[in-house]
C-alpha cells in the first residue's frame, strides 16, 4: 500500500551506499559514490553512526578493518583519527553526515541509523541535520527502538523497520520478534525494508505489504530483480545498473 505522504519512497530506485564501483576506484559510502548516484538520478541509501567525540559519520561496518585496514570500531575513534584513514586504498575519506547531505544534492534519501547503545543523541543529531535537507528523506534501522525514537520525538519523519531472516543471529525470541516484524506497530513503522534472501517467503512481509510500502535490500542483478519484483514496491540495489524506472 502506497500512502501519498511517502509515495516518493517507491518512485526512484535506491542506490545502496551510493552508486559505488570499486573497479573504477569509487568505494561504497564515499562522496564520489553519492555524487555519482545523484548525477544519475537515483535515490541514495547510506549508514550513519557517531564517533567517540560526537560527530556523525557515514560508514556501514561496526569495525574499520574491511574498508580502511585499520583496527577497532568507528564508535571508539575520534573524528580526527577517522579523518586520517582512507577508504579501500583510494584517496576517499570517511564522509561526515553533513558532507553526505551536500553530495546527495536533494535526491531522495534512505538513512540507516546503525544499532548502538544509549539511543537518543545519535537520533537527535541526525534529525537536526535532516531538517535542513532540501529533498525527501526517511530513516530506517534494524533496531526497533531507534525507529520508536522517531515516532515519539519526530513523528513527521518517515520511518521504517529494517529486517531479515536473522539465521543464527540472537536468541530465538529476539530473532522471532525481529524477523516476524512483531514490533513494527509499536514503533510506528511506515515502511518495511526486508532482505532479498527471504522477502518472497516471509508471511509477515506479505501481511505488512497490505498496509505499508515494502523495500527490498539488496538486489544485485537484473535476474534477481525479475525473480523478486512482485514481492516489493521498490528496491535498494548495488553491483549493477538497473533499467530506468
Amino acid at each position: 500500500m502506497i500512502v501519498s505522504q511517502y509515495k516518493w519512497l517507491t518512485d526512484v530506485y535506491v542506490a545502496h551506499r551510493g552508486l559505488f564501483d570499486p573497479a573504477v576506484g569509487i568505494p561504497e559510502n564515499s562522496l564520489p559514490a553519492f555524487e555519482r548516484a545523484a548525477k544519475m538520478g537515483f535515490a541514495i541509501e547510506t549508514d550513519v553512526q557517531m564517533t567517540k567525540d560526537g560527530v556523525l559519520m557515514v560508514f556501514h561496518d561496526d569495525t574499520l578493518k574491511r574498508m580502511t585496514g585499520a583496527e577497532g570500531k568507528l564508535c571508539d575513534k575520534t573524528y580526527d583519527e577517522l579523518r586520517a584513514l582512507r577508504l579501500a586504498d583510494t584517496d576517499c575519506v570517511i564522509p561526515t553526515f553533513e558532507e553526505f547531505l551536500a553530495a546527495a544534492n536533494g535526491m531522495n534519501l534512505v538513512v540507516e541509523i546503525k544499532a548502538h547503545k544509549n539511543i537518543g543523541e545519535t537520533e537527535q543529531k541526525t534529525y537536526d541535520l535532516l531538517k535542513n535537507y532540501k529533498g525527501h528523506y526517511c530513516i530506517e534501522s534494524f533496531d526497533p527502538f531507534v525507529v520508536r525514537w522517531f515516532k515519539v520525538n519526530a513523528p513527521e519523519v518517515v520511518r521504517g523497520q529494517l529486517s531479515c531472516g536473522f539465521t543464527g543471529a540472537f536468541g530465538p525470541l529476539k530473532r522471532w520478534l525481529l524477523a516476524e516484524l512483531k514490533l513494527c506497530k509499536w514503533n510506528g513503522s511506515q515502511f518495511i525494508a526486508y532482505d532479498a534472501a527471504t522477502i518472497a517467503t516471509n508471511k509477515a512481509v506479505a501481511r505488512w505489504a497490505k498496509k505499508v510500502p515494502i523495500l527490498c535490500w539488496t538486489i544485485r542483478s537484473q535476474e534477481e530483480f525479475d525473480r523478486l519484483h512482485h514481492s516489493f514496491d521498490n528496491m535498494i540495489f548495488d553491483s549493477y545498473l538497473p533499467k530506468t524506472r
